[in-house]
Order: C-alpha cells, then structure tokens, then sequence
C-alpha cells in the first residue's frame, strides 16, 4: 500500500494533520479551561466579601465551630455548587460545607494571599480539601474579629466548569460551530495538499513507468513521449527526466554500436577464416598429392607441385602478417617515431623495387615530384609500407598497358602524395568500404582475385597515426588515392593525439 512515493506522503500528511488536530483540541481545551476559570473567578470574585459584609459569621472574638458549620450547611443549600471553608490565620480548616469530607484539613494561604491583592491577574488557582492534587478557582476574604482579621472565608467553585472537553463543546454552540469550520478547514487543505502532490509526483510516476517498460524491454526500445516532450520547468524532476532521456539516447547508441561492432566482427571472423583457409586448403592439397603420388610424379612436376604448395605458404605468411601488423598497429600500445627525411628519395626507392614487377604485367610505373621539395616528418618505416600498399592495390587491379603514377604536390605547411591508376575504378557504392577489412567487391574492379587483404586498411590507419586522412576519388579509368604529410620544420604542429580525422571519400 506505501509502495509509491505518492501514497508515502499523503499517509504523512494525513498523520500529520491528524497529530495537528489533536494538538489543535488539546490546545483549545487548555485555552478554554483558562477562560472559563478567568470568567468564573470573576464573576464570583466579590461573593465570599459579600457574605462576610452581611455578617453571617458571628462577630465577637470566639468563634463557635458548630455555629458556623450550620451556618455553613444553609450555604450549602442555597448554593451547592459552591463549597465553603472557614480558616484559620495558618491556613487550618475550621468548619466547611462540602458534602465530601475534606482529604486534609490545611489549605496553602499563598494563593489566598495573592488572590486579595487586587494587581493579581487572574485566574488563580487554590486547593480543593477533597481532592489531592486538583486545584479549581476560588473566592475568598477575610473574616474580621473585633475589628481585626482572625482568619478567611474561602468558597471553592464546584461544578461550574465542565470537567471534559466533550461536555464544554456541548455546552458552547460557539465552540462547536468552530471546530466544524476547522475540521473542514483541516479536510479541504488536506484534499488540497494532496491533489497538488499529485500533480507535482504525476511526472516522476510517469519517469518511473516508462523506466519499468524499458528496463522489461531488456533496454531495446526507446521510452515513451509521454515524459520527453517540450517542458520549460527547472525542477528536479524535470531535470531527472531530462538526464534520463540523454542516458537513454546514448545507451541505445551505443548499444547499436555494439549490435554493429558484433555483426562487424562476426563478418571479419568469417573473412578471416575464409581467407586463411584457401591456401591451407592448397598447401595441404598439393602436399597430400606429393605423398600419394610420389612413385609416380616426374622430378619437374614435384618441383612443380613443391613451387605451388612454397607460394601458398608464403602467401599465407603475409596474410598472417599483415594480421598481426594490423592488431599492432590498433593497439594502445601503437607508437610512431617521427623524424625527418626526404620523401622523395624514398618514392624513387619504391618505385624501382616495383618496376619489374610492372614490366612484367606490361604497366607503366612513373612518378611526378617537384625539384626543391623540403623534408617531410613522418614515421620514414611506416610510410614505405602505406606506399608500398597503394603500389600493390594499383598493380593488382590496373590492366595489362595501363599506368600508374606517384605524384607529390607542395603545399603551404604538407605536401600532398596522390597513387593514381588507370584500372576501371569503384563503383560508388563500394567507396565508403574500400579501406574496410577485407571487404570484398564483387562488382567494382574486373579482374579481382578475390584476395580480401588487408593493405588499404592498413595504410588507412598509418596515416591515422600521423593524424592526417587518406582520401579517395574514382571514375571509369581512373582511381586516385591521396594522404599528406606536413614539412619538417612544422612537425610540432601536428595535431595532438585524438584528433585522427576519418577517411574522406570524394566521387567524380
């Protein structure tokens, strides 16, 4: 039943209202009694006065206490109400009218005392001789003897003030009609309170429905609108509801990225397998046919067959390797050492250790370098290998008679290096995916070996390295991959780490 918040602070606010009303009757019974008591004393302050003016106690010096107990019970008679006590100068009880027999036969004389001082506020209290410990208004004065004061008459107000709340609210139809007004007055700010707690608990009770059907939705589909729309309140809750939806947003974000790096590495775990399993499959075929047909192969067909199975094995080392240079180079730990060197030297390098190999396949290999060129800062080692990929990506996709050529352009603060081909180009959809890991196209280059390999991407993330980007723009005929390098004496105006721009992809 006190689960919600909501039914917690209406149950508070209904015992708290319910503490205020009692604290409200005491209160108001205290306050009542006080002004009844004020009232009454005086009313019937005058009277025990009044009695000893009218000389109904005998007026010589001894005082016969049987005399004036029936006096005293005449008294009684004509106001039983009121009880009436004689005392003595100490305060002793000489003759009273009471119907109880007093429980002690002394009053304390200080409330007395105070009671003829005519500056005392009233009401003030005096003992009642029947009971122990209550004390009622009173009236007294004093008895005069021969001219002088020989003790007190004290009259106790019995009866004249309701002893129980219930009988003084039956009594007065003033405190009756007031305490009606209050108990509504209490009712409608109690229904008030909580219909304003309502509305302003309403958003959170909401926040917390919708958090319920997402958290039972296994965090999959995004909370209702219910909570999410335009507010223009700052308050807490809304301020929670708000960080809640941003928490939503970024964990579905990141739940699909997730869904989509799962399905990416399932996809690269098969490639992977695909691509290590094709010459395992033709090592172990070839191998398997040496063994069985050893007696019967010729010296050149083993050599044949030898030469085969060595090509298979060592093209599966160069996967293999391009594998775990790749994994470096995604680590945390991957590092680059930058020094000057002059870039295009290193060009000319690679061109000619490429050159027979283009021969051979009848393409032309060239270069354009400017003369002047200033030394470049960069990770001399890992750009030979981001060039040496690009070479092997146009040698494998160009034609028979087609060209390829390496280009540095200077700029203002880098110079640009542009590997263009003249192979039959990407298609537009594949150029988002070229430099993905071993992506595969079926339609882009004609004379694909199938091979996924891992040299673009691996080139993608040197460049990352250098915090710079590798672009890519292609046309029938025509396919050119860029990256740029800043001068030496730049070289402390790299980018700080984390600034790695991503691959830029330009179609003509």
């Amino acid at each position: 039943m006190f689960k919600t918040l909501y039914a917690r602070v209406v149950a508070v606010l209904v015992c708290f209202a319910i503490v205020m009303a009692v604290m409200f009757l005491i209160v108001m019974r205290q306050l009542e009694m006080v002004r009844s008591q004020e009232l009454h004393q005086k009313l019937y302050k005058t009277l025990a006065a009044q009695l000893v003016s009218e000389h109904i106690l005998p007026q010589h010096e001894d005082l016969d206490p049987a005399q004036v107990q029936k006096i005293f019970d005449r008294l009684r008679v004509i106001n039983p109400r009121i009880d009436v006590y004689l005392l003595d100068m100490q305060g002793k009880i000489l003759a009273s009218s009471g119907r109880t027999k007093p429980r002690h036969d002394t009053v304390d004389l200080r409330p007395v005392r105070q009671f003829l001082d005519d500056s005392a506020a009233l009401p003030i209290l005096g003992d009642d001789p029947t009971e122990e410990s209550r004390q009622r208004v009173f009236s007294a004065a004093a008895v005069p003897v021969n001219g002088q004061a020989n003790g007190y008459l004290y009259l106790v107000m019995r009866g004249l003030i309701s002893d129980s709340i219930a009988e003084r609210i039956h009594s007065s139809y003033i405190l009756r009609e007031s305490i009606w007004i209050i108990a509504w007055g209490v009712l409608f700010a109690l229904l008030a309170s909580t219909l304003i707690i309502n509305i302003m608990t309403r958003p959170l009770r909401q926040l917390t429905l919708v958090m319920d059907k997402f958290r039972k939705s296994g965090l999959s589909l995004p909370p209702e609108s219910s909570v999410t729309g335009t507010r223009v309140a700052t308050d807490e809750i809304t301020r929670l509801t708000d960080t809640f939806k941003q928490m939503e947003d970024r964990l579905l974000d990141q739940m699909r990225v997730l869904q989509q790096t799962d399905a990416t590495r399932r996809e690269l775990i098969a490639n992977i397998s695909h691509d290590l399993r094709t010459p395992l499959a033709s090592l172990q075929g070839y191998l398997e046919t040496l063994q069985v047909k050893e007696d019967r192969l010729s010296l050149e067909e083993k050599r044949n067959y030898l030469d085969i199975a060595l090509r298979q094995s060592e093209h599966l080392g160069h996967l293999v390797a391009q594998l775990f240079e790749l994994a470096k180079l995604d680590s945390e730990q991957a590092a680059i050492l930058i020094e000057p060197f002059v870039l295009e030297e290193l060009v000319q390098d690679i061109v000619q250790q490429f050159e027979l190999n283009a021969s051979h396949r009848q393409i032309t290999l060239r270069t354009d370098i400017p003369d002047g060129l200033p030394l470049v800062a960069a990770d001399i080692g890992l750009i030979e290998r981001v060039l040496r990929n690009l070479l092997e990506n146009s040698l494998r996709y160009t034609p028979m008679g087609g060209n390829i050529s390496i280009k540095l352009t200077a700029g203002k603060q880098r110079v640009s290096v542009e590997v263009a081909d003249t192979g039959c180009g990407i298609n537009a959809k594949d150029l988002p995916h070229i430099f993905d890991r071993f992506y595969r196209s079926e339609e882009s280059r004609s004379g694909s070996s199938g091979n996924a390999g891992l040299g673009l991407a691996i080139a993608k993330r040197i460049v990352e390295l250098h915090h710079s980007s590798i672009t890519v723009r292609s046309k029938p005929g025509m396919t050119t991959i860029a990256f740029a390098l800043p001068y030496a004496h730049t070289g402390s105006m790299l980018p700080q780490p984390g600034a790695v721009k991503l691959p830029q992809v330009l179609t003509a």
